[in-house]
């Protein structure tokens, strides 16, 4: 039976991309100029940055004091701070590269890399105060400090989920390869322009416009549909809702980069309705005041 619905659900897609084929063309350009004018200048320079740092000593620099505060606020350790922080310049899904090196190196376990994964759904900071330009910049900026203070409540409210953590090991300096870095770093991103041509390609074939609809695969055009709403308060809610859980595209891009890992996202999910049900009361509250 689940064949057939998946053979039906096969022929109807086919159907829908030969109707919607002009639609589904501009959906795929569309998508590659996000890549190219958002997405590419944004993140390609911190994956470089990234491998510089792993190749050093640096990141024990990093985490040698924030990492302490980590471990006890949120009993992780200190190379989790390291993600965090990274996350907060770079937001994601270039935290799914930062838990990715750290596991490569052995400095944190599949257990943690889920644990600080679900407390580091940040985003960078220039690329959202752009694509919220239809709030006033006060409000941009309080959204973007709201999104930090609940992921730091995530972590809080996630602390006790035992995930074994190491302290004591080092990093040890490596020989960086700019050719290799540079080769993975445009991996990353063609993946991710994939998945960002898949979800706005199925956007496109629902075409019901509706900002949270349309979040729910691309958060970028999401956010961009909340332009057209008349009412402000509106305007602000639907923008928590879709930083909260982030869109489809965001989650299946944080999933290919670990997709050798074999993580069990149970802990992120949770997470994601925590977060959405902190933003909105925050929303709320900054509403009502």
């Amino acid at each position: 039976m689940i064949n057939k619905i998946k053979k039906v659900s096969i022929v109807l897609l086919i159907v829908l991309i030969i109707i919607k084929r002009p639609i589904i063309i501009g959906a795929i350009l569309e998508s590659v100029n996000i890549w190219i004018t958002n997405i590419f200048p944004s993140i390609f320079p911190f994956l470089i940055i990234s491998d510089l740092i792993i190749s050093t000593d640096l990141i024990n620099s990093i985490t040698k004091y924030i990492g302490f505060m980590f471990n006890k606020a949120f009993k992780m350790s200190k190379y989790s701070s390291y993600v965090f922080i990274m996350s907060l310049i770079s937001g994601c899904p270039t935290n799914a590269k930062y838990i990715k090196d750290l596991l490569d190196n052995n400095l944190i376990n599949k257990n943690e890399a889920i644990k600080v994964l679900s407390m580091s759904l940040l985003y960078n900071p220039i690329l959202i105060l752009t694509i919220t330009s239809y709030l006033e910049i006060e409000d941009s900026i309080i959204i973007i400090i709201f999104n930090i203070i609940i992921n730091l409540c995530i972590g809080f409210f996630n602390r006790n989920v035992e995930c074994d953590y190491i302290n004591h090991k080092e990093l040890k300096p490596k020989d960086f390869n700019i050719v290799l870095s540079v080769s993975k770093a445009i991996d990353t991103l063609l993946l991710i322009l994939g998945v960002l041509v898949l979800f706005n390609a199925l956007s496109a074939i629902i075409s019901y416009n509706h900002p949270l609809i349309t979040g729910i695969f691309e958060i970028t055009n999401g956010i961009k549909e909340i332009n057209f709403i008349n009412n402000y308060d509106h305007k602000l809610i639907f923008t928590s809702i879709l930083l909260s859980f982030g869109g489809l595209s965001i989650n299946v891009q944080i999933k290919s980069i670990l997709k050798n890992y074999n993580l069990d996202y149970s802990l992120f999910y949770k997470s994601r309705i925590i977060h959405l049900l902190l933003f909105l009361l925050l929303i709320y509250i900054k509403i009502i005041i």
